[in-house]
């Protein structure tokens, strides 16, 4: 027992240099995502959250589908609005503390599974949860949220299952109820818990009944606030009128499952040219290379597997660098991942005891997590995937015990820090821009920063600079305090309704709007919001976005309804003023 213990503490020492590293690799990276990436999901989710912030009602004259979601942000800009009464270099304060939540929901994951899985197992799961944003976005908006709040869903369920404390079991409750807060979908993962206890508790009608308690009541209260402050049929009107004004959201589950499926017709020729090539190079490396005497005494069945396995990594990490390279689909790590759990699942039968609780509580909870995100949001099969972070995470116990021997179990740690590496390498290398688009390279000389209104020290590309630049103070010349003001554009940019202090005078702040008929129930429901005493609309020079220009019902409602006494041409917008000013 001696010699193991002093064996241990040697291998301990050898180890701090890497988790040193790989710690401070992954406080780089989030140092980074504190100044970047902010995109239109994330314009919107701050505009939507400062309006809830002053005093716009849900669901009556908020429109917006992941309004539910806006509570955490909503109360973090209180604290930052109160204490230094401005919403300058608000984004970049919604971002550290982004970072920051999130790295104290990974510390609480490595604690949690720190209680049964040694140091090296541990580290790496809650690495790769810090690593992993579904959006690649800092803020706590509702990607970010349904992941951290099912990991605490996780650890208190678990410290739950090994220490039988039923505030553990009602504090689970809690987060999941503010886990379909995040995604209403999320409800989706009551049943999985349910299930979890009837397997895993020992007193399974009694903790059922207490976590179903916990849901019901917070779930009843939420509900009869509504219910009582809107009525009924108001409540079931503005329902209809939001889920009519976000056709990309509200698509039939028959087209959903159709799109589903051909995303995963295009993955699978990927998976067999990469099954292919492993295949063919851990055959020619077995035959080159020589057999250590740890390794006779292995089948050569495991052998030929455990080869196989790294060949396969190797193959999906220089893939995955590839994509780096190219800025192009941010989310094709998920092909990673969906590798992984397939892995996982097949070899979950060598796994006992607390492991196999582990894994399939985690399993079990990012499994639903990501059918959440398939049922729910407008997101292709890849970007899907990272929402079922925790079952990727799960499937590295059962991988970890496919590998037999020594030599194994050390080249499948560094493909895990290749792959660590080469996330930190995609943190640094590209961007998601304020102007819109999709992910660009991070090239110096094309970045800049804002050092204008709420985006202040934001770094972004050179064109998204600019429009915060020449935007800010047009709106502080145009537009006056208490103005009822609408943004138009496809995307949206909804940042400035930060800008100055206004009443946003349209349905929705979401970056995806649509413009047709079933927008002036809003105004119907909502006379107080009716007409605009603004509209911006997004436009360069005078000329308004293709979009906005070829929206026929949009056009003829500003013409024949709206009826504008002034429009004022900026550099990035078109102002329509109601009354001339």
């Amino acid at each position: 027992m001696a010699e193991k213990g002093t064996l241990d503490n040697v291998q301990s020492k050898k180890s701090r240099p890497i988790y040193a590293f790989l710690t401070a690799a992954a406080v780089f990276c989030g140092l980074v995502w504190s100044v970047t990436n902010v995109s239109f999901d994330s314009t919107y989710h701050i505009s939507m959250s400062q309006r809830l912030l002053t005093g716009d009602k849900m669901f009556l004259e908020m429109w917006e589908p992941h309004q539910t979601s806006a509570f955490l942000s909503a109360g973090l800009m209180w604290l930052y609005e109160t204490l230094f009464h401005t919403t300058t270099g608000i984004v970049l304060y919604l971002q550290v503390c982004g970072i920051l939540i999130r790295g104290a929901v990974a510390v609480l994951f490595y604690r949690t599974l720190r209680t049964e899985l040694e140091k090296p197992m541990a580290y790496g799961m809650a690495l790769l949860f810090f690593m992993i944003s579904p959006k690649d976005l800092a803020l706590p908006e509702f990607s970010n949220m349904q992941l951290w709040y099912s990991a605490l869903l996780f650890c208190c369920l678990y410290a739950y299952l090994q220490r039988g404390n039923r505030f553990l079991l009602a504090a689970a409750g809690f987060w999941l109820c503010l886990a379909v807060l995040a995604y209403p979908s999320c409800l989706l993962l009551y049943p999985g818990i349910i299930g979890l206890l009837a397997c895993l508790s020992e007193n399974r009608r009694a903790d059922i009944l207490i976590f179903t308690a916990v849901c019901a009541g917070f779930g009843a209260a939420m509900g009869g606030y509504f219910l009582f402050t809107l009525g009924p049929h108001t409540l079931v009107q503005c329902i209809r009128g939001m889920l009519a004004l976000e056709p990309s959201h509200t698509v039939g589950i028959s087209r959903k499952l159709f799109a589903y499926l051909k995303d995963a017709v295009r993955v699978v020729p990927v998976y067999l040219t990469a099954g292919l090539l492993s295949f063919c190079l851990s055959r020619f490396l077995q035959a080159a290379s020589s057999v250590t005497a740890e390794e006779s005494k292995e089948s050569a069945g495991q052998k030929r597997l455990q080869l196989w396995l790294l060949c396969s990594a190797g193959i999906f990490l220089a893939g995955f660098f590839l994509n780096i390279l190219s800025a192009e689909n941010r989310a094709a790590y998920g092909l990673i991942f969906l590798f992984v759990i397939v892995l996982g699942l097949r070899n979950k039968s060598a796994l006992t005891g607390e492991r196999k609780k582990l894994y399939l509580c985690l399993s079990v909870i990012g499994g639903l997590e990501f059918l959440a995100a398939l049922l729910l949001s407008n997101l292709p099969l890849l970007s899907s995937v990272p929402y079922g972070l925790l079952a990727a995470t799960a499937a590295m116990l059962p991988i970890e015990r496919s590998f037999h021997s020594h030599r194994a179990k050390k080249a499948g740690r560094v493909c895990f820090v290749c792959f660590v590496m080469l996330l930190a390498f995609r943190c640094v290398y590209v961007r998601t821009p304020l102007t819109g688009r999709g992910q660009i390279c991070s090239v110096l000389s094309d970045l800049s920063m804002v050092r204008v209104g709420p985006a202040w020290g934001i770094i972004s590309n050179e064109e998204g600079v600019c429009i915060e630049r020449d935007s800010y103070p047009q709106w502080k010349e145009w537009i006056r305090p208490g103005d009822k003001v609408w943004i138009i554009g496809d995307p949206a940019n909804t940042l400035g309704y930060l800008y100055e202090d206004v009443e946003v005078a349209g349905p929705s702040t979401i970056s995806t709007p649509s413009y047709s008929s079933s927008l002036p129930e809003y105004w119907r429901l909502n006379p107080d919001k009716y007409p605009p005493d603004v509209i911006v609309a997004e436009s360069y020079l005078g000329q308004p976005a293709y979009e906005l220009q070829n929206n026929a019902w949009l056009q003829s409602w500003l013409e024949e309804e709206y009826r504008p006494e002034l429009i004022v041409d900026g550099t990035y917008w078109k102002f329509y003023f109601k009354k001339a000013r």
